[in-house]
């Protein structure tokens, strides 16, 4: 690990000490106020950045601790960082993250999906169709690990042999507790992160902060990402959703169910709507009368929507 990124994990890891570490907005202000340099920050000797540094002993034990669960930790100066979180959020990305699985699933292509935990027969027929077309097309799937649309889109990836990165919301631990995640972790097929480190205390309001923080991550890892289920004007999906058209972080698709508002209120701010076969329709306009008949253009979802480096 760079030194740099060992200075990193000391001003901003939560570990189960009595320090107050950077939270990701403090760190980003202090990492441009001081040349873009996690080491200007620490020669600024600083008062809280000083006082941060004596705590190298309690991390160095909580490293060793982590790793012997299977946890590591990586940042932002890392290759086992996923890049294209970085590239596409900046400022609103944590600067570190905890993980477990193999970085190598860093260089494929990723599908992402989400939606509402609370979902119908229909809502999971139509997510697996579609995750068994992006496994065939070469795509692995990201999402965040909740229950609901989330957990049926990375299982039934894995199920159908392909690969999957999960972004959790959560404490790390309770996946690689999980046997059946553990071996698809050890199988080499999943990788996961979490922006909230083990020894965090969760409350209510801290598991909600977070899940909207984590929102961010599977729309920037993905090349476009599928809403299946959302709520109007409330709820996680909604929010990252919106949040996503707005930045451009990544084309947002949207299942086009009329009978559900939250969708068609995505579609109308700018969401891009794919039918129940997962294929979206170019509308034309001003048609000349000779081509009035002619079957639209279907394009498959997420079809050239990649280019270049995946990092």
């Amino acid at each position: 690990m760079k030194r740099e990124s060992e200075y990193l994990l000391i001003l901003c890891g939560v570990f189960d000490d009595s320090y107050t570490p950077l939270t990701r907005a403090e760190f980003w202000k202090y990492y441009h106020n001081y040349g873009d340099s996690v080491t200007g920050i620490v020669e600024s000797h600083e008062g809280r950045i000083d006082k941060l540094l004596e705590r190298s002993g309690s991390v160095t034990f909580a490293i060793e601790t982590m790793s012997e669960m299977g946890i590591r930790i990586t940042t932002f100066l890392e290759d086992s960082f996923p890049g294209m979180v970085y590239n596409r959020l900046g400022d609103f990305c944590p600067p570190l993250m905890y993980m477990a699985g193999e970085e190598r699933l860093l260089m494929h292509r990723y599908a992402g999906y989400v939606g509402s935990r609370i979902i119908e027969e229909d809502d999971i027929k139509w997510t697996k169709m579609m995750v068994q077309k992006n496994i065939s097309d070469g795509f692995g799937i990201v999402s965040g690990g909740a229950k609901g649309v989330d957990s049926i889109s990375i299982g039934h990836a894995l199920n159908e042999g392909g690969t999957a990165i999960a972004f959790l919301p959560d404490n790390i631990k309770t996946w690689i507790q999980d046997r059946y995640y553990r071996e698809q972790i050890m199988n080499g097929r999943l990788l996961i992160y979490s922006h909230v480190s083990p020894f965090a205390r969760k409350t209510r309001t801290s598991f909600v902060a977070s899940a909207m923080e984590r929102n961010k991550l599977i729309y920037a890892q993905s090349v476009a990402t599928a809403v299946v289920r959302s709520d109007l004007n409330k709820g996680g999906t909604w929010a990252g959703a919106t949040e996503a058209i707005k930045h451009r972080w990544t084309p947002v698709f949207v299942w086009d169910n009329k009978s559900y508002a939250g969708n068609q209120r995505l579609i109308e701010l700018g969401g891009i709507p794919i039918d129940d076969d997962g294929k979206k329709v170019e509308k034309k306009t001003d048609i000349p009368d000779d081509e009035k008949n002619v079957e639209p253009v279907q394009l498959s979802l997420f079809d050239n929507m990649f280019a270049g480096s995946v990092r």
